[in-house]
């Protein structure tokens, strides 16, 4: 019974998706942007960690990424999530960021949590040349290549954006604890180089996700 649910069912509704196709078992949705996310239901893990657990992959022109997830009620957790992907799939992602980017990115994440208790993330994103514009109006921003490293110890998550040719000028820092509380920080290189994401030098905000 389980198998013939349409994934619509288990979708949400929104901008960030362009149609959905197929069964909760095997299915696929369209991403905005132009991209395409297929998973396949995993009934085993699932059983075992009383959540829905998937082998998902997005392709598209620029995005070849896959890996697996575990989706709770009120938690997402993604594993050995690896490859490449185009930034519009940051903005079905994310899409309150206050800023859209035409760049191309790699991924290679053992581990990510959202929501819940024990969140974290481990791995490292890097991206090419690009550039991001403010949603709210303004000249686009030329990006040259970063990097964002994430690193897990304790019971604290650090990722640093930092210039892929100079990794030891930071840009921002996260620090997002277990709890989901979130603290972000601006330099002012960072502040200098990325404009569109509208926070001034030394800036700090905290909040919780």
């Amino acid at each position: 019974m389980i198998a013939t649910i349409p994934a619509s069912a288990v979708v949400d509704d929104g901008a960030w998706r362009t149609g959905v196709g197929g069964t909760i078992w095997n299915g696929e949705v369209g991403l905005a942007g132009g991209s395409r996310l297929e998973w396949e239901w995993a009934p085993l893990r699932s059983l075992v960690n009383l959540a829905f657990a998937v082998d998902w992959r997005a392709t598209g022109s620029d995005t070849n990424l896959g890996g697996r997830a575990l989706v709770g009620p009120s938690s997402t957790t993604v594993d050995a999530m690896s490859g490449s992907a185009d930034s519009t799939l940051l903005q079905a992602i994310q899409p309150d960021l206050p800023f859209t980017c035409d760049m191309r990115m790699q991924m290679d994440f053992p581990r990510a949590k959202l929501g819940g208790s024990g969140q974290m993330a481990q791995g490292t994103l890097t991206s090419d040349l690009g550039s991001c514009t403010p949603k709210r109006g303004g000249a686009p921003t030329s990006v040259a290549p970063l990097i964002l490293t994430a690193e897990h110890v304790g019971d604290i998550s650090r990722l640093r954006l930092a210039p892929a040719t100079q990794r030891r000028r930071t840009l921002m820092t996260i620090t997002l604890s277990e709890s989901g509380t979130v603290d972000i920080g601006m330099t002012p290189e960072g502040a200098a180089a990325l404009p569109f994401v509208g926070l001034p030098p030394g800036a700090s905000i905290k909040g919780a996700i």
